[in-house]
């Protein structure tokens, strides 16, 4: 089997969403984006890439 993280080309840090309330979310054809009690968000963008789907994230990873 193959680990599907690595074979993407990319990873995503997800660990700054532990424990995060969300109190928002907004979504259209493109994106969806969740807001956090302390202000902060996160949106997902599906798009196309040399006629592939992929999902795209902001932030990929956390503020240092």
């Amino acid at each position: 089997m193959e680990d599907s993280q690595t074979d993407s080309g990319c990873g995503v840090d997800w660990a700054w969403l532990v424990g995060r309330r969300i109190v928002g979310a907004q979504s259209d054809l493109g994106s969806f984006t969740l807001t956090f009690d302390d202000g902060k968000t996160l949106t997902i963008r599906a798009s196309l890439y040399r006629g592939a789907a992929f999902l795209s994230f902001d932030p990929w990873r956390p503020a240092p």
